[in-house]
């Protein structure tokens, strides 16, 4: 017996592309013909599968998504084919099989292109998989339409700041232009302010520090996370006496440190270590070495910025 089912279906809003292996599934102008209105001749039960109509090919799930036509013309066995192929895209998860699991998922977005949900989990595998350039175009898709949540703004933020060296002038921009758009949702202050003191760390925007720190200060003073971004933000001023406050009242608020001894190259260890406990921030003095003695001796801390996926705020020694 089949299960029941309870999916949201919008209308097709166009054509999918038969994108190829490096190329997001993208929908562009609507086109429709006859042929996409056929049912598959000699309907059966398909092993595995809840849809007797849209037979994944797990070899290549993208090569046959239900047309525009097909989906609308057929929307239970429509929504049977998405329950498939999220419980293909699980089950590759499960075995750690991301490269399986992001097949599925591409079919999924390219299934229902014009909802955000396929692009966010497409987003989220890829970042599983650590490809950040895939990641942060899947992302950027699932902003742009109904349904995004919170947690897309989230991880496309951190995509953003994850980005070894500095962010480009386009990239900053698309930072402003979320924090504008969520700006509009007041119910989001405190996980805007957040995402903003994480973008300022990572530009070394002192101005952008001040502006999201004191937001909250006034809307969450007793967070810890609001205690760590303006003892963050003392340290990048370079306000001794102001750190050493906030790091008591840190310690006051439950924020733990316990110290980590690893072996290896210095700032390859660093930046493995915040990877694999998804650390927010890395703190890192300099010596403020220059000429032969930096040449020869390099920087440990420039390695640790050219390496680390979160962003790196550096002190300079006295």
């Amino acid at each position: 017996m089949r299960r029941s089912l309870a999916l949201l279906l919008l209308p097709a809003a166009s054509a999918f592309m038969n994108a190829g292996a490096h190329a997001e599934p993208s929908p562009p102008g609507i086109s429709m013909s006859a042929e996409e209105t056929k049912v598959p001749p000699g309907t059966v039960m398909v092993p595995g599968q809840l849809s007797t109509l849209f037979k994944i090919n797990d070899a290549d799930p993208e090569a046959n998504v239900p047309t525009p036509s097909q989906r609308t013309g057929n929307p239970l066995e429509f929504g049977y084919y998405l329950q498939d192929i999220l419980a293909r895209a699980q089950a590759a998860q499960q075995r750690h099989d991301q490269e399986s699991a992001i097949k599925y998922l591409r079919a999924l977005a390219a299934a229902i292109p014009e909802q955000a949900k396929g692009w966010s989990m497409l987003c989220a595998a890829y970042e599983t998989a650590h490809d950040r350039d895939r990641a942060l175009r899947a992302c950027k898709y699932a902003l742009e339409r109904p349904g995004v949540d919170v947690a897309d703004y989230q991880r496309y933020v951190g995509l953003m700041v994850a980005k070894p060296g500095d962010l480009s002038d386009d990239e900053t921009g698309a930072l402003k232009a979320v924090f504008d758009h969520l700006d509009t949702q007041p119910d989001l202050a405190v996980t805007t302010a957040h995402l903003r003191c994480q973008a300022a760390i990572k530009t070394k925007d002192t101005a952008a520090m001040q502006a999201c720190t004191t937001v909250l200060a006034k809307v969450a003073p007793d967070d810890p996370k609001t205690i760590v971004f303006q003892w963050s933000f003392a340290v990048m001023r370079g306000d001794g006496a102001a750190a050493a406050q906030l790091l008591e009242r840190a310690k006051k608020a439950g924020v733990a440190a316990r110290p980590v001894l690893l072996e290896g190259i210095a700032h390859e260890q660093i930046a493995r270590a915040a990877r694999s406990r998804r650390a927010d921030m890395i703190v890192i003095g300099t010596h403020g070495r220059t000429g032969l003695a930096k040449f020869f001796l390099g920087s440990v801390a420039g390695r640790v910025v050219s390496l680390a996926t979160v962003p790196v705020l550096t002190v300079r020694g006295k």
